[in-house]
């Protein structure tokens, strides 16, 4: 399909305000979505209340926008359909995203489909994020030497995993395995060249980067979500079954009932209590709810190696699923398989991988990562 006659995808990033976490999943999620991404840069001041306008803005435009075939290809799921994906912080916010797009201002323009919430930040107030960034972020003594060095002693071990990623990247090197969605040379060539230009789009942040955020973002975000729980709760316990009149409500109860909504959390995640928040969201707030959790995956690495998310998606949303793919890994979840005739490994033996689909004893040759077999630059029609 044409990204116009696609639904739109848009990730909302995590506090670090990258796209680097789910950087794995574009190409195969391009398969069924016209994938957009937020990024937000270092140097960023914006409210949480600015950065949720700033999305509504984005998306009421690119649906008003689209010209009279695209809006026509809309009832079958064109430009005006939308599914929001949030990561972390990102949780929180397409979460408030999705309240908005709830009132009756923009339901004429936007249909919210979907909501897929990754390790989401509702928690954070009760997160082990929130004993340790807070005192390293208002640090008046220290220098900046102290401050990188707590960043890499305590906050940095938070967002790993027990050495599943690395264990992956060495069978990836040594051509034992490939991620599920890398299943073609294409894709093998995509995340080569993502790997080499790793240390160009890892970025520093700064000291009173890190106040800022996690003070007007993730606090300030979470306060915001606890006031519609209540919000909602009250509404529920409430014998005025007819909320007429209360936007905040309509939309509240709207989100609530009908809005599907997927929890993806990570096993190991030590910066939130993800799966705990997961039970949480699903007993409070979100009544149509489907929860996945990645095995061994630590908060950085939940939409990494180990999960295939088109699959989850095409389960969840079957209206996406355009192309007839399938929807339950490939069934490459069943142990020991052969691929090309060769014998393949068990799957835990590969950390979440899974055995190369060309079946090969080798990798592709980096030289080829931007050959135009492999590589086209991408251009703005």
């Amino acid at each position: 399909r044409r990204p116009q006659q696609k639904p739109m995808l848009l990730y909302l990033p995590g506090f670090d305000g990258t796209i680097i976490s789910p950087f794995l999943q574009f190409p195969s999620l391009g398969e069924e979505f016209d994938v957009r991404a937020m990024k937000v840069d270092m140097a960023d001041r914006s409210t949480f209340e600015e950065l949720k306008d700033t999305v509504v803005e984005y998306l009421l435009r690119e649906c008003r926008g689209a010209d009279t075939k695209q809006q026509q290809s809309n009832a079958n799921g064109g430009l005006g359909v939308v599914y929001l994906m949030g990561e972390s912080f990102g949780g929180i916010l397409a979460t408030e995203v999705a309240l908005e797009l709830n009132r009756p201002a923009y339901r004429d323009y936007v249909e919210l489909r979907g909501l897929i919430l990754v390790n989401p930040a509702t928690s954070y107030l009760r997160s082990t994020l929130y004993e340790l960034g807070p005192p390293i972020a208002n640090d008046q003594w220290g220098g900046k030497t102290q401050y990188v060095f707590s960043l890499m002693t305590k906050l940095v071990p938070l967002f790993l995993d027990q050495g599943r990623a690395i264990k992956q990247l060495i069978g990836i090197l040594t051509s034992k395995g490939l991620p599920a969605v890398v299943n073609n040379p294409q894709r093998e060539a995509y995340m080569g060249r993502v790997a080499f230009d790793l240390p160009n789009r890892l970025t520093f942040m700064p000291k009173d980067t890190l106040k800022w955020r996690l003070e007007e973002w993730l606090e300030w975000g979470c306060g915001i979500f606890e006031d519609r729980l209540e919000m909602l709760q009250s509404a529920l316990d409430s014998s005025n079954t007819d909320p007429s009149g209360d936007v905040d409500t309509y939309a509240l109860l709207k989100v609530s009932q009908d809005l599907r909504t997927m929890i993806i959390v990570g096993e190991l995640d030590l910066t939130l209590p993800s799966w705990e928040e997961s039970n949480r969201l699903c007993s409070e707030l979100f009544r149509n709810t489907y929860v996945h959790v990645v095995p061994g995956a630590g908060h950085a690495s939940t939409c990494g190696g180990s999960l295939n998310l088109i699959s989850l998606l095409r389960e969840v949303f079957p209206e996406v699923n355009m192309h007839g793919g399938s929807n339950n890994y490939d069934g490459n979840r069943n142990g020991n398989w052969a691929t090309a005739g060769v014998e393949v490994e068990p799957m835990e033996e590969l950390h979440g991988l899974e055995p190369r689909y060309d079946g090969a004893w080798i990798g592709l040759n980096p030289l080829l990562y931007w050959s135009k077999d492999y590589y086209r630059k991408w251009r703005k029609e």
